[in-house]
């Protein structure tokens, strides 16, 4: 197993979505941020998070790696704000965080194997899901 890690800062905003926008977040939010930042510099990614048993409840984490990392996550941080904006009732939290993941060899392997054990499995275009403890 290899053991070597990437760092990656995540800016992760938890808040209350409003109660007649809380349906439409699982299903807009993900391209928004994926549209409106997939181009910039150091923006690696993102979750968006709905509690399993709060519908109203949801978690964004924008991931950004580099050597400026820190640098790019701050000068974005009002551009995630901006797209959360029409969905958010309540903000609860906004923390930057430092993260470590595992070396993109092991995860591309990692994923590739499950991809290819899942379509042996079934033809069905089925949504991932991820459980974040």
């Amino acid at each position: 197993m290899c053991y070597t890690s990437s760092r990656i800062t995540a800016l992760s905003i938890e808040f209350v979505a409003k109660p007649n926008e809380a349906h439409k977040v699982h299903a807009a939010l993900p391209a928004a941020i994926n549209g409106a930042l997939g181009e910039v510099a150091g923006f690696a990614g993102s979750f968006v998070m709905i509690a399993n048993h709060e519908a109203r409840l949801v978690t964004v984490v924008t991931l950004w790696s580099g050597e400026d990392r820190m640098q790019h996550c701050n000068e974005n941080v009002r551009w995630v704000r901006a797209l959360l904006a029409p969905y958010l009732d309540r903000c609860l939290r906004v923390q930057t965080l430092a993260a470590y993941v595992p070396a993109a060899a092991q995860i591309s392997q990692q994923f590739d194997q499950s991809c290819s054990e899942g379509a042996m499995h079934s033809e069905r275009n089925e949504e991932a899901a991820l459980c974040v403890a």
